[in-house]
């Protein structure tokens, strides 16, 4: 998902040339950028088949108590068995066999599938999500991921914690890697609308996520890494990019050391934009996201 990242390798040769002294460092730009691009777009990928996940359950809760079987048109939800009381359910979203293009600028498609064992909205609900010919812009998704409601917060907010075991990615151009996460979602904006509802596009725009926990994989050239917010990454769901907060990049092999800090544009306030700084060795540089 080349839109998700980075400027280009000329960047990197910037950092690099820049550091070329110290001893510890192993890589080089072209396989820090593979890693780089890789890790944020695992990250970005599975956070929102978690939102997904999420936001159809909230859907067939209402679709059970008021609505048909089935909701219409790409993607077709459907849930199985179509009752308030049988647990656990399972809940398919069919985006169908061509792409499909979203209010978040993402394309979608295949099944996502759903072993829901209670409504999003009810404490200590869980659900599992796998993939069946599953592609996210292009990426193949496969893995197996687990979301639990928690409840709410002291500020009030909906609280989830999701994991991701045996994640693993396959680029448009037929690379592979590798991704787990333990994180906790919490829904800071928008819990109170519902699109499904009302059909207003500003009651599916006003979702936003603050995103905490770790991360770790492999990249496509062999390399480990972990990955943990240093700051709550914000997460809107029309929005292309993370809108705000910190990632450490850490690769205890290589001894490489490096954060991604993501922040609003400086003049126009716009949270949902797509500036970033990228720090290495502790050399800071602005990059362009895309």
């Amino acid at each position: 998902m080349q839109k998700l990242f980075i400027s280009g390798f000329f960047l990197f040769s910037l950092i690099f040339t820049a550091c070329h002294d110290i001893e510890k460092k192993t890589m080089n730009g072209n396989e820090a950028q593979t890693l780089l691009t890789e890790s944020v777009t695992a990250s970005f990928i599975y956070s929102s088949t978690q939102e997904d996940a999420t936001r159809a359950g909230l859907q067939i809760e209402s679709s059970v108590k008021s609505a048909p079987e089935s909701l219409s048109e790409y993607p077709v939800i459907t849930v199985d068995p179509h009752d308030l009381t049988t647990w656990p359910k399972t809940i398919t979203i069919d985006y169908g066999p061509e792409n499909i293009s979203s209010i978040d600028g993402h394309t979608r498609r295949g099944v996502m599938i759903v072993n829901a064992f209670n409504f999003p909205t009810v404490e200590d609900a869980s659900w599992i999500i796998d993939f069946d010919e599953y592609y996210f812009d292009d990426y193949k998704v496969e893995g197996t991921q687990s979301v639990k409601y928690t409840g709410e917060n002291s500020s009030g907010h909906p609280v989830y914690n999701c994991t991701l075991s045996e994640g693993v990615i396959t680029s448009p151009d037929n690379k592979v890697f590798y991704f787990e996460q333990l994180t906790n979602r919490e829904f800071v904006s928008g819990y109170n609308t519902h699109f499904d509802l009302t059909g207003n596009q500003e009651d599916f725009c006003d979702d936003e996520y603050k995103i905490t926990g770790t991360h770790s994989g492999v990249s496509s050239e062999g390399y480990i890494y972990t990955m943990s917010t240093t700051e709550p990454l914000l997460a809107n769901v029309c929005c292309k990019w993370i809108m705000d907060g910190k990632l450490k990049v850490d690769m205890p092999d290589a001894e490489l050391d490096c954060e991604i800090d993501y922040h609003p544009g400086p003049e126009s306030g716009d949270l949902c934009n797509n500036e970033a700084v990228f720090t290495i060795f502790g050399i800071s540089v602005p990059i362009t996201l895309r």
